[in-house]
C-alpha cells in the first residue's frame, strides 16, 4: 500500500512550480477534493502533454476515498481567453483519471451571451457550470477556497511542492528499504541449506556480511527524516524555517501511512535480527552437520577399504607352525593400526552425541548416521577379533602338531633301540621309563587332536541367524579345513603306528619281567629244598620204637609235609596232586606269576608253630 509507481512530483516539477493548477487541500460540501486552475494569460502556451501529466499527477494526491467523490474543478478564466477554455475541459475529459462532479468556471468580466450559447453546446461527460466569484462561494465553503477565490484556506504553492518532494522522496526511500529489507527476510527464511563443508562455510560468511547490511539499513534516518515531515504535517514544529500548511486534508491522510510505513520499518529489521540470529544459529549448526557428516565418510570409506583388504585374505590361517605366525603377525599390526583408527571413530560418535543433546535440527538424521557408524565398526571389529582368535588357535594347531610330528623319529628310536635288560631292577625301570614314554606321546597327540578339533569347530560352525550380517558371514574356510584335516590325518598316523610300536616292546619288557621273576621264584624253591627239606629228611630217619614214638614221628613228619606243601604256592610253585601219604611230592611244573617281585620265606609263625622241625 506504500508503493507508488506513477508520476512524482519530480517528474512534473517544471510545470507544476509554474502553478497552472494545483490540490489545495480543500473539500467542497460533498468532501469531494478540489482542483483549482487559477487564472493566468499564456493557458496557450502550455503543452498539452505537460498538461495531461500534471492533471494525471494531482488527480493522485488526494486519498482513493476522496477522490471516489468526484472531483470539483475550479477554472478562474478571468484574464484569459474564452476560446482556451474548450480545449483545457477536453484535456480533463480525456487525460483526468479520476472522476469530476462538476467543474466550475469562473467567467471573465465581459462575458458575451452568445458565447455562452455556444459553450453550452459542447458536450462533456461531467457537469460544467459558468459561476462568478460571489456564487463560487456559495458553492464551496469559504474555508475550503483560497485567497484568490476570497477564501480563508491557507496554501503555499512553493512550500506545498517542497514539502510534496520531500514526502514523496521518503515514501521511496522508505518503501525502497522496506523492500530490501522484505528481501532480506526471504533470504533468511529460505530453509535449504549447503550440501557441503566448504559451502556451509561460504554460506556463514555470506550470512555475517549480511548481518552488517541489517545494521547499515538507514532505518534511524529514515525514521528521523518521517518524524520531521510528520511534525510539519500537524504544524507542530516549522518547515524549512517557515510556518507549516495547516488545514491540508491531503497532508493529513498521509499521517496514517507515514506512521505505519515506520513502524513497519522498524518492526521488519527487528524481525530481521531474530530470523538472523535462528539462520545463524541453523547455519552453524548444518556447518557441524557437514563436517560430521564429511568426518563420518571418511570413516566409512576408511573401514570400506580396510574391509576390502581384510577380506582379501581372510580365509588363509597358514599350513605352518611359521606361516601361521607370519600371518598372525599381520594381521595383529593391521589390527592395531585399525584400533588406532577407533580413536576417531570414538571422537565422531561424541560429537553426534553432543549435536543431539544441543537440540540439533537434524538430530535424527545424526543418530542415524552415528548408529550405522557404531554397527559398521562394531562388524569391522569383530571380524578382526574371530580372525585373531582363528589364527592364535591355528598356530598353536600347527605348534603343536610340528612339535609332535618332529618327535616321532626320536619316540621310535626309543621305542625300538637297545636289547632288554637282564636284571629285574633294570626291567623295572626300563617299563617305567616305557610307560613315561607312552604318556608323554599321549599328552602330545591329544593336545594336536584337541587343538585341531576345536579349530575346525569354528572352520565349520553353522550360520546363527545373529551373525547372519556379519563381515565373514560368507567366508568360505573349506581349503584351510582340508589342511587342517591333512594335519590331523599325518598325525593320527604316526601315533599309531608308535603306538604299535610301544605295544610291542612293552610286550616284550612284561615278558622278560615275568621270566625273571619265574626264575628267581624256582631257584628260591631249590634252595629252600637244598637247605630245609634235604636236611630234615636225611636227620629224621627213624620210625620209631613204640606206638606212641611212630605217632610223635608222623605228627613231626606230617607237619613237616604240610610246610612244604606251604612252600610251594608261596613261591609261586604249582604242584600235582599228591600221589600217596606220607611221601613230599616232587614238583613237577613251576610257573612264574607276574605280580611276584620278592622272594617269599617262611613266617616267623611257622616256623614258631614247627619248633625245631625248621631250622632257622
Amino acid at each position: 500500500s506504500f508503493r507508488n509507481d506513477g508520476l512524482k512530483a519530480s517528474d512534473v516539477l517544471p510545470i507544476l512550480k509554474e502553478k497552472v493548477a494545483f490540490v489545495s487541500g480543500g473539500r467542497d460540501k460533498r468532501g469531494g477534493p478540489i482542483l483549482t486552475f487559477p487564472a493566468r494569460s499564456n493557458h496557450d502556451r502550455i503543452r498539452q502533454e505537460d498538461l495531461r501529466k500534471l492533471v494525471t499527477y494531482l488527480a493522485s494526491v488526494p486519498s482513493e476515498d476522496v477522490c471516489k467523490r468526484g472531483f470539483t474543478v475550479i477554472i478562474d478564466m478571468r484574464g484569459s481567453k474564452w476560446d482556451l477554455i474548450k480545449p483545457l475541459l477536453k484535456t480533463l475529459q480525456e487525460a483526468f483519471p479520476a472522476e469530476i462532479h462538476v467543474a466550475l468556471i469562473i467567467k471573465p468580466d465581459n462575458f458575451w451571451q452568445k458565447q455562452k450559447t455556444n459553450f453550452g453546446s459542447s458536450k462533456f461527460i461531467f457537469e460544467t457550470s459558468m459561476v462568478s466569484v460571489e456564487g463560487l462561494t456559495k458553492l464551496v465553503d469559504p474555508s475550503q477556497l483560497t485567497e484568490e477565490f476570497d477564501g480563508s484556506l491557507d496554501y503555499n504553492h512553493e512550500e506545498w511542492i517542497e514539502l510534496r518532494l520531500s514526502l514523496e522522496e521518503f515514501f521511496n526511500s522508505a518503501v525502497h528499504l522496506l523492500s530490501r529489507l522484505e528481501d532480506l527476510q526471504e533470504m533468511l527464511a529460505r530453509k535449504e541449506f549447503p550440501v557441503d563443508v566448504e559451502g556451509s562455510r561460504r554460506l556463514i560468511d555470506e550470512h555475517t556480511q549480511l548481518k552488517k547490511k541489517v545494521l547499515k539499513a538507514p532505518v534511524e534516518e529514515l525514521d528521523r527524516e518521517g518524524q520531521r515531515l510528520l511534525q510539519c504535517i500537524r504544524c507542530s514544529d516549522g518547515f524549512s524555517g517557515r510556518n507549516c500548511i495547516p488545514g491540508s486534508a491531503d497532508f493529513q491522510s498521509l499521517v496514517p501511512k507515514i506512521t505505519s510505513l515506520l513502524d513497519k520499518l522498524h518492526s521488519t529489521r527487528q524481525h530481521l535480527h531474530q530470523m538472523w540470529h535462528v539462520r545463524k544459529l541453523k547455519l552453524d549448526q548444518c556447518f557441524q552437520l557437514r563436517l560430521f557428516e564429511q568426518d563420518a565418510e571418511k570413516m566409512f570409506d576408511w573401514i570400506s577399504h580396510n574391509k576390502e583388504l581384510f577380506l582379501q585374505s581372510h580365509t588363509e590361517i597358514g599350513v605352518s607352525y611359521q606361516y601361521a605366525l607370519d600371518l598372525q603377525t599381520q594381521h595383529n599390526h593391521f589390527a592395531m593400526n585399525s584400533m588406532n583408527a577407533y580413536v576417531n571413530i570414538n571422537r565422531i560418535m561424541s560429537v553426534a552425541s553432543r549435536l543431539s543433546e544441543a537440540g540439533h535440527y537434524a538430530s535424527q538424521q545424526i543418530k542415524q548416521i552415528s548408529t550405522q557408524l557404531d554397527q559398521e565398526w562394531k562388524s569391522f571389529a569383530a571380524a578382526l577379533d574371530e580372525r585373531s582368535t582363528i589364527l592364535a588357535m591355528s598356530a598353536v594347531f600347527h605348534q603343536k602338531a610340528e612339535q609332535f610330528l618332529s618327535g616321532v623319529d626320536a619316540w621310535c628310536k626309543m621305542c625300538s633301540e637297545g636289547g632288554l635288560p637282564s636284571e629285574m631292577q633294570d626291567l623295572e625301570l626300563a617299563i617305567h621309563h616305557h610307560q613315561t614314554l607312552y604318556e608323554q606321546v599321549t599328552q602330545a597327540y591329544t593336545e594336536v587332536s584337541q587343538d585341531g578339533k576345536a579349530l575346525l569347530d569354528v572352520l565349520q560352525r553353522p550360520l546363527s541367524p545373529g551373525n547372519s550380517e556379519s563381515l565373514t558371514a560368507t567366508a568360505n574356510y573349506s581349503k584351510a579345513v582340508h589342511q587342517v584335516l591333512d594335519v590331523v590325518h599325518e598325525v593320527l598316523h604316526h601315533q599309531r603306528r608308535l603306538e604299535s610300536i610301544w605295544q610291542h616292546r612293552k610286550v616284550r619288557l612284561h615278558q622278560r619281567l615275568q621270566l625273571c621273576v619265574f626264575q628267581q621264584d624256582v631257584q628260591q624253591v631249590l634252595d629252600w629244598i637244598e637247605n630245609h627239606g634235604e636236611a630234615f629228611l636225611s636227620k629224621h630217619t627213624g620210625v620209631g620204637k613204640s606206638l606212641h614214638r611212630a605217632r610223635a614221628l608222623q605228627k613231626r613228619h606230617d607237619d613237616f609235609e604240610e610246610t612244604a606243601l606251604n612252600v610251594g604256592p608261596t613261591l609261586g610253585i604249582v604242584q600235582s596232586p599228591r600221589p600217596h601219604p606220607g611221601r613230599f611230592p616232587a614238583p613237577d611244573r613251576l610257573c612264574a606269576m607276574d605280580a611276584k617281585r620278592d622272594v617269599m620265606s617262611t613266617t616267623d609263625q611257622e616256623q614258631e608253630s614247627h619248633g625245631a622241625l625248621l631250622p632257622l
